[in-house]
C-alpha cells in the first residue's frame, strides 16, 4: 500500500503515540493543544489507512517508520 508521507511533526506525535502516551501527554511534550494533536492523529490515520491507535502502531512498525528494539522505540 502506497501512503503519503508524514510531516515532521507527524512523526514526532506516531512516535509519541507508539510509546503508549496519551493525547494529553503529547500535547504537553509538544507544546501544541490537545486539539492539534487529535488533527495530527486524524491526518495519520488517514495517511495510513488505519482506523485506531493500535492499527497505526502496528502499522508504523510495519512501514519501517518506527523501529523497536529491546522495548525501545526508535524513529
Amino acid at each position: 500500500m502506497e501512503y503519503t508521507e508524514l510531516t515532521e511533526r507527524e512523526n514526532a506525535v506516531i512516535n509519541y503515540l507508539v510509546q503508549g502516551l496519551k493525547n494529553e501527554e503529547i500535547s504537553k511534550i509538544l507544546n501544541i493543544s490537545v486539539h492539534t494533536t487529535k488533527a495530527h492523529l486524524g491526518a495519520i490515520y488517514e495517511k495510513l489507512g488505519v482506523n485506531n491507535r493500535v492499527q497505526c502502531a502496528i502499522k508504523a512498525v510495519e512501514l519501517g517508520l518506527i523501529k523497536i528494539k529491546d522495548n525501545t522505540v526508535y524513529e
